[in-house]
């Protein structure tokens, strides 16, 4: 750790202009114990830390040297390595999350960036078959299941829960624990709204905080939208044509321009996509590739909104919630999310035997072709 505790409490008292009589006097011991502590020779008994990080104006966690939690930048920093090592060398990077939730075990915003890490490399690693996890799929669930439960744990009131819930509930899915991912979720479903948001932001309005009263109104709007939208995607490949169609509408209003599709951009081509699945045995092959290329359309859109997000004016006072400046680093991790959207739909298209019809026409190869990341692909 550095510096050792011994020189920290000489160090502390000497910055205090205390001697060590006069610190012993504050917390009532003798001015030998006092000294046997600075030379090494002893340690301050558990109960009289607190006493001793008030007297010289500090924190325990001072006291014993440990390093203030990473500042936002670092943990980004830290999540963009991780994902790195974790696409070229499994074992390096597992090595790289294990090291930095190690010494980061109490923070709540790294442990939730190296557990997203670990998770969005499952589908990649072997074992991954769309059943049960086997090998090195089912190692990286196990870790990442450890450091998602301890965000839950380390998370205020709940809050963690509702954050890493989905991650959570994939994993048990994954290893055959659907048991306890019904008991995880009972009693979730919310069933009324939640008003506590206007009720707060009309507190601090009724106060002359409207600064503040916008804050909590533009995080709640933004998170109900996340809600519905996240909501309608689940919807998707359970609703009749008709129904489908009145989510598509309710979809285009919620997304009306490219500043809202960057909240949810992978929610119109999901839509789109299933529309066509939905025609491709029942209406003629010009109908299916009109929709085909409506999908196309749409998932161009989609990754033009990842890889240049617009944030909306409208929630200017909650940018932490929304797409940061980028740099480097976010713009490549940008292009490598916009890539593996555009791979998972062309394996959905060369993969699913519902087009086996279509194989033989040249206008599905174009549709591949169109919705490939490969720009020669593409021409």
């Amino acid at each position: 750790m550095g510096t050792r505790i011994n020189e920290t409490l000489a160090r502390l008292r000497s910055e205090s202009g205390l001697t060590q009589e006069e610190a012993a006097n504050h917390l009532g011991i003798t001015k030998a114990a006092v000294s046997k502590w600075e030379c090494g020779q002893s340690m301050p008994d558990i109960s009289l830390l607190p006493a001793i990080a008030d007297l010289y104006s500090t924190s325990i966690d001072d006291l014993f040297g440990r390093v203030q939690e990473p500042d936002k930048e670092s943990i980004n920093a830290a999540y963009q390595t991780a994902l790195a090592l974790l696409g070229e060398d499994y074992d390096a990077g597992l090595d790289y999350v294990r090291q930095q939730v190690r010494e980061n075990w109490t923070c709540c915003d790294l442990l939730r960036m190296m557990g997203a890490a670990l998770f969005a490399q499952i589908p990649k690693l072997r074992g991954f078959n769309g059943g049960l996890l086997e090998d090195e799929s089912l190692q990286c669930a196990d870790e990442a299941e450890r450091i998602i439960r301890r965000v839950i744990d380390l998370s205020p009131s709940g809050a963690g829960i509702s954050v890493e819930l989905p991650s959570l509930i994939r994993i048990l899915l994954w290893t055959g624990r659907e048991r306890e991912a019904e008991k995880l979720l009972d009693g979730y479903e919310r069933k009324e709204p939640n008003l506590q948001a206007a009720l707060l932001a009309q507190l601090h309005r009724e106060a002359g905080r409207n600064e503040e009263a916008l804050a909590v109104l533009q995080r709640a709007l933004l998170v109900s939208l996340l809600e519905a939208q996240s909501a309608m995607a689940a919807m998707v490949p359970m609703v009749d044509d008709s129904r489908l169609a009145e989510l598509t509408d309710l979809a285009a209003a919620l997304q009306p321009d490219k500043t809202f599709a960057s909240i949810f951009p992978t929610l119109m081509p999901a839509i789109r996509l299933q529309q066509a699945k939905n025609l491709v045995r029942t209406t003629p092959t010009d109908a299916v590739f009109r929709a085909l290329d409506a999908f196309a359309d749409a998932l161009d859109e989609a990754c033009d909104a990842m890889s240049n997000p617009v944030n909306p004016s409208i929630f200017d006072k909650v940018e932490d919630m929304l797409w940061d400046d980028a740099d480097d680093e976010v713009t490549c991790a940008r292009s490598k999310g916009v890539a593996e959207l555009r791979a998972a739909y062309v394996s959905t298209l060369e993969n699913d035997r519902l087009w086996d019809s279509l194989r033989d026409d040249v206008r599905f190869c174009q549709v591949i072709a169109r919705i490939s990341d490969s720009p020669k692909a593409r021409r």
